[in-house]
């Protein structure tokens, strides 16, 4: 871990905490940090090419869904920096606001989509769909420790988004008029209604 890796981390775990606020939550477990980095960096992998703005996120497998040493190293920094404190039921929230950290456009707009995404279908049903990440999956099954590989086009979870792509577009009149974030919104719209059951 880099200091500019954890520079990056710091804002966007900042970033995460302020937004969450979107979607009704006062505080966030690091356990749901951990998931929406996840599912940042995953279907970013999915729905852009080229190098992932969030490629310094390294992640295996653990018994509560994917952990990155990172994350939590800058939750700990955060902390002993006052900008975050614990709740009393063990989650996260705010000190304070004044933050010296440069805002990614790019970066917030992307993770802004996946809390959205969280807040429309409830985190069950998302962290039921990090679970079911075939990636995810046989790294746990087989006890592999060593990291998923998350931002390979190549790897199990991605080719599972793509293997629905297809049917998925053929509801769409023009995906040329959409941009990513729009995209991947009526992506887990048409995922959630038509493949994986209530």
């Amino acid at each position: 871990m880099t200091n500019k890796e954890l520079y990056y981390a710091n804002e966007d775990i900042l970033y995460i905490v302020e937004n969450v606020k979107s979607i009704g939550w006062n505080s966030i477990k690091e356990q749901s940090i951990q998931r929406i980095v996840y599912l940042s960096k995953v279907l970013y992998t999915f729905t852009h090419s080229g190098k992932n703005i969030f490629d310094y996120y390294h992640f295996s497998p653990s018994l509560y869904g994917p952990f990155s040493g990172l994350i939590e190293n800058s939750i700990i920094f955060l902390k002993s920096s006052m900008f975050l404190s614990d709740t009393e039921d063990g989650a996260i929230k705010f000190c304070h606001k004044n933050t010296l950290i440069d805002k990614n456009i790019e970066k917030e707009n992307w993770i802004k989509t996946i809390i959205l995404i969280l807040g429309k279908y409830g985190e069950n049903k998302i962290f039921g769909f990090t679970i079911n990440d075939p990636l995810y999956k046989e790294a746990v099954e087989n006890n592999q420790i060593r990291e998923l590989n998350t931002s390979s086009p190549e790897n199990k979870t991605v080719k599972v988004l793509h293997e629905f792509k297809q049917t998925f577009e053929e509801t769409i009149e023009n995906t040329l008029s959409i941009n990513a974030e729009e995209y991947i919104d009526l992506y887990f719209e048409y995922v959630f209604s038509q493949i994986i059951q209530k």
